[in-house]
């Protein structure tokens, strides 16, 4: 890309520099050229515009980087991940009971926890962990997210699958007479 504005450039300064002839030919068609022919007329051409670029101030001075600086310094990026359960466990568990544990880095400040079971916040906290109970059987999603003051998310976990295994009355042995 750089090659072709280059060229361009470059073609068209040598062109504005040269001298240009026009050649009425017989049939009365006009023709310029940059070569000079027998009966040539050359045309004068008149000086090319130009400007001199405005000067742009610098976007970023270095009050703006250090500002930019102090501000990523206190606003830490957390990372959010959950411990428990692992990904695609096979939890059996007859009362739907379980635990979801998270872990944080860096610790929290002045947010809350919250957990999402099939993508819908189901329970609130000051910590990452969080006892489930009678949850229903078959394959759920958890999520924790990290929520500040002002509602805005900070940090998200990667969501997480686990199955459910409960005990159904409709499989039990039934006894012989």
């Amino acid at each position: 890309m750089r090659l072709l504005s280059l060229f361009i450039l470059l073609l068209s300064l040598s062109v504005s520099a040269g001298t240009v002839y026009k050649v009425v030919k017989e049939d009365g068609t006009v023709v310029y050229t940059d070569k000079p022919v027998a009966g040539a007329e050359k045309v004068g051409l008149p000086k090319a515009n130009t400007a001199e670029p405005l000067a742009t101030p610098n976007p970023r001075s270095s009050a703006d980087v250090e500002k930019t600086k102090r501000k990523k310094r206190l606003k830490p990026e957390y990372q959010l991940t959950i411990t428990q359960p692992q990904n695609e466990a096979n939890i059996r568990n007859n009362a739907g009971n379980l635990t979801v544990m998270g872990h944080m880095q860096p610790k929290a400040a002045d947010g809350e926890f919250h957990l999402l079971l099939d993508g819908q916040v189901i329970h609130r906290g000051s910590s990452p962990q969080f006892a489930l109970e009678n949850v229903d059987r078959g394959e759920h999603r958890v999520k924790i997210q990290y929520v500040g003051r002002s509602g805005k998310i900070l940090a998200s976990s990667p969501e997480r699958v686990f199955y459910l295994h409960r005990f159904s009355i409709l499989h039990q042995n039934q006894q012989s007479n």
